[in-house]
């Protein structure tokens, strides 16, 4: 079944060479158009549709609505959901889990307390993957991001390096978390 998925997008490919440079500019680009959609709306018996869309492809966006402290590798609980496509990120645990294998992209920002030290970091499957430090002069802010290649079923969530606290309002999103799929 995957042998014959993928004959088929070089067989497409191959004929989309063909086409380039036989015909006017408009006629190619229209031909060349229409191979590509067929390869794009190819389905695969075992897989179904090879297209993700905008109700397929996991995103999700959250924000802190009130000051946090976690204690040392405590997972922030972005407890406001702005977006969860597929429901893949849980505000009750401030976990996200990959629905399906890919490339994701995720993005956090912290603010600190007026004053106060903070350090958080991304955790994947429990493994630090990048860490902010603000030095807590004022309210600071941090933010970082990242992309990581996961399993389905892993697991990412932003964490406190330390018993800091990190400021949360409902008046204003001073601190978010979001993830989305950018290639499987």
């Amino acid at each position: 079944m995957k042998m014959s998925y993928y004959t088929t997008v070089l067989t497409l490919l191959l004929m989309a060479e063909i086409v380039m440079g036989s015909c006017d500019t408009k006629l190619e680009c229209s031909l060349l158009g229409d191979l590509l959609e067929m390869a794009l709306k190819h389905k695969s018996p075992d897989k179904g549709c090879q297209c993700l869309s905008r109700t397929t492809i996991p995103a999700f966006q959250s924000t802190l609505t009130q000051s946090q402290t976690p204690g040392d590798k405590g997972v922030i609980k972005f407890d406001k959901v702005v977006i969860n496509i597929r429901n893949s990120y849980n505000p009750t645990t401030g976990i996200f889990t990959a629905p399906v294998a890919g490339v994701y992209q995720f993005s956090y920002t912290v603010m600190s307390q007026l004053g106060k030290h903070l350090s958080v970091y991304l955790s994947h499957n429990d493994i630090k993957q990048q860490r902010t430090w603000l030095k807590g002069s004022s309210f600071e802010t941090g933010t970082a991001n990242n992309i990581l290649n996961l399993k389905k079923g892993d697991q990412v969530a932003v964490k406190s390096e330390g018993s800091y606290t990190i400021h949360g309002d409902s008046s204003g999103p001073y601190s978010s978390f979001s993830g989305y799929l950018i290639a499987q």
